[in-house]
């Protein structure tokens, strides 16, 4: 595979940050940009996910091209055409797409602070930790905060090792069909034997 000098890649990417900040593109744009996502998922994403896509046509002619989103609960590709939005981004669309008091929190957070320094304490993390320990069931009390599903799963299962280690306990089990993320961990917990990887947790 040939290599890039450097200006080639700053020229191809500003050409993409170029085209990404346009409103509206031509229709040669339209068919470069489509060649361009067919070509990055088939050479350096994964060329099954245009196999799986059901927004892809056989062989790849056709694919559908994430371009923005187009009201609360669809959104359109790149060639205008709009989409009802029925997976809700794997959940976190639960409020809808730019839901205005979203896009209105983030941006007021980022007018103030974009992120917590991880040296000096963080005082939503600690008002977020005492309502959560307010409202859940039982004796639960602390609470660990992680950036997506599968951290969580990995998360809980060095917690329950920790735990269940020391009383003999080292099974884990999975639901039939769940899925549980893409780590080691998670991806070792998950009853789908095409994702599951086989290791030891003890």
């Amino acid at each position: 595979m040939a290599q890039w000098k450097y200006r080639e890649v700053y020229d191809y990417t500003e050409k993409i940050l170029g085209y990404l900040l346009k409103h509206e593109l031509s229709s040669e744009e339209i068919k470069w940009f489509i060649n361009e996502t067919l070509e990055g998922f088939q050479e350096y994403v994964n060329p099954g996910f245009l196999r799986y896509r059901k927004s892809v046509t056989k062989g790849g002619q056709y694919a559908a091209v994430e371009w923005k989103d187009s009201g609360p609960n669809c959104f359109m590709d790149i060639t205008g055409k709009e989409y009802i939005d029925c997976l809700g981004g794997y959940g976190i669309y639960n409020v809808g797409h730019r839901h205005p008091k979203v896009v209105k929190a983030v941006v007021d957070q980022l007018s103030k602070q974009a992120l917590h320094s991880q040296e000096l304490l963080d005082p939503l993390r600690a008002v977020l930790a005492k309502i959560l320990a307010k409202i859940t069931p039982g004796d639960l009390k602390y609470t660990f905060f992680s950036n997506s599903g599968t951290e969580s799963v990995e998360a809980a299962i060095k917690l329950a090792k920790m735990y269940q280690n020391k009383r003999g306990r080292h099974t884990f089990i999975a639901a039939t069909r769940a899925f549980h993320g893409k780590s080691l961990g998670s991806l070792s917990c998950t009853a789908k034997a095409a994702f599951s990887v086989t290791v030891r947790l003890k």
